[in-house]
């Protein structure tokens, strides 16, 4: 059986070859969040995910994707284009990209269904960050449903996106389909990607409002 570290090396690949695409290098908490925001939406593309996620001082964090990254990058399949260190030698800041290897591995293991799959998803999920700029990573992922509800169970909060039952954003996007005049149709799975990135935009702003003291009318 797969480790999670090990299951967490194609989304470290995937994540890393989508931002390539885009002429993005992303940093040690740009990548969390990126997977996580494909975790979210994992059930969309009929994907499973891992329960490895939970809350944390800079958001969702999930150790086996750093873990994961820095195997990648010892064994050539990512590249460590920048690091940071502070007087201690500790590691204030690390951005990766995947490698002319890594890519070759991609391009092995995009034969499969299942990650061609999941490719796909990073590249819709890509498209609509990169809309907004990738360094609004954070303030998107800070905004989603899942994650604004643990967060206020404190650090340390599973991060349960795996099950309808648990994962907020998707209960709030499958809603939108009863707004169908159909209501036998069902709104696409990139529409319904799109609304997910609607709706973080929608929260931003009301919190930016609030904020400032203003009002949303």
């Amino acid at each position: 059986m797969m480790s999670k570290t090990g299951y967490r090396y194609k989304d470290v690949l995937l994540a890393l070859s989508t931002a390539d695409k885009h002429g993005q290098q992303l940093g040690r908490l740009q990548l969390q969040k990126f997977v996580y925001l494909a975790d979210t939406l994992s059930l969309l593309w009929e994907l499973a995910s891992p329960k490895s996620y939970e809350t944390y001082k800079q958001g969702p964090y999930d150790p086996n994707v750093q873990n994961a990254a820095d195997v990648l990058a010892f064994r050539g399949a990512v590249n460590i284009v920048e690091s940071n260190l502070d007087d201690g030698g500790n590691i204030l800041s690390t951005k990766y990209q995947i490698s002319k290897i890594g890519s070759q591995i991609l391009a092995n293991i995009l034969e499969e269904e299942v990650i061609a799959r999941k490719y796909e998803l990073y590249q819709t999920i890509g498209r609509h960050i990169n809309q907004r700029g990738w360094y609004k990573l954070k303030e998107l992922v800070y905004s989603e449903a899942t994650y604004l509800t643990m967060k206020a169970q404190g650090w340390g909060s599973p991060l349960e996106t795996d099950s309808l039952l648990t994962n907020d954003s998707l209960q709030i996007l499958l809603g939108f389909n009863f707004l169908l005049k159909d209501k036998s149709a069902t709104l696409s799975k990139t529409n319904l990607v799109a609304i997910f990135f609607q709706v973080l935009d929608n929260y931003q702003s009301a919190k930016t409002i609030q904020e400032r003291g203003g009002n949303v009318s």
